[in-house]
């Protein structure tokens, strides 16, 4: 029994560990948890708990400490590997920090957050192709996906030339999400590179959606029109834009922001200055 109680204590701790900012500054909750270890000492769930609060203050090397006062006092070695692989990468001890996860992992089924933090460590190792592995196998299986994790799997795949995995990374993260901005931009970025212009303009119509003002994202439509190519769409597009800022209202149209985006629009609607070809007499 005091053996299941711990490992559902620790389920907690690790949701504890993720959210610690949200309960109160560093020092207000180690002088909370100070405060019940004088009187339960050798309590291995708060002597945990102090090393996740530690861990999430970067303070690895006292999360260490912590963590194997916690073990010789009754926590199961098992469930802290997680934490101690947490520790150690966080102090760049990677290849120690991979062998803690590696045994996690094989002796977990639900081993999420611990298959993306394996996979910031191999990539820290230069094993980019099980690193990449980690990453999928953690996508796949999580329930609740996050857009800063889409997002940081997608540039580690870029990072490795799979552009299209990435964007298709990105893709599904929206579809699972929905329109996130920063996962609607980081795909437009991506598109854009691979030269999707026609993927690239519906990504700037959603996101135009989602903003207060439309404004850049019309000069951001018309500028991808004219960097795939399409002058006569492009024109249109500067154009709609220069009428739309000119209709404002005076204050409106006077701010900085618009006054720069105005500029831009009717800089692009410039003609092209004609080539001068000066023909030189032969004597």
């Amino acid at each position: 029994m005091r053996s299941l109680s711990l490992c559902i204590s620790f389920l907690v701790l690790l949701l504890a560990c993720a959210l610690v900012q949200a309960h109160g500054t560093y020092h207000d909750l180690i002088d909370d948890l100070n405060a019940k270890l004088a009187e339960t000492p050798n309590d291995p769930v708060l002597i945990t708990r102090r090393a996740c609060i530690h861990l999430e203050h970067e303070d690895w090397k006292t999360a260490l400490v912590d963590l194997e006062r916690a073990l010789r006092h009754g926590a199961d070695e098992g469930e802290l590997g997680y934490l101690r692989g947490r520790a150690l990468a966080s102090g760049g001890l990677h290849e120690a920090a991979r062998e803690e996860f590696d045994r996690y992992i094989a002796t977990h089924t639900e081993a999420g957050m611990a298959r993306l933090e394996r996979a910031r460590v191999l990539g820290k190792l230069g094993m980019h192709e099980a690193s990449l592995n980690d990453y999928r196998a953690f996508l796949k299986a999580a329930t609740q996906m996050e857009p800063e994790f889409v997002i940081e799997t997608a540039e580690a795949m870029a990072a490795q030339g799979l552009h299209d995995e990435a964007i298709s990374v990105l893709a599904a993260g929206i579809t699972r999400i929905g329109n996130v901005p920063q996962l609607v931009l980081k795909a437009l970025e991506f598109e854009l590179a691979a030269g999707r212009f026609d993927a690239a303009l519906e990504r700037v119509e959603a996101i135009q959606k989602l903003m207060p003002r439309p404004e850049p994202w019309m000069a951001k439509r018309a500028a991808i029109l004219t960097q795939a190519g399409r002058a006569d769409a492009a024109k249109a597009a500067w154009t709609a834009l220069r009428d739309h800022l000119l209709a404002l209202p005076n204050l409106e149209r006077g701010s900085h922001a618009m006054s720069r985006l105005l500029e831009e629009a009717q800089q692009a609607l410039k003609p092209l200055p004609q080539q001068t070809i000066t023909i030189i007499s032969k004597p």
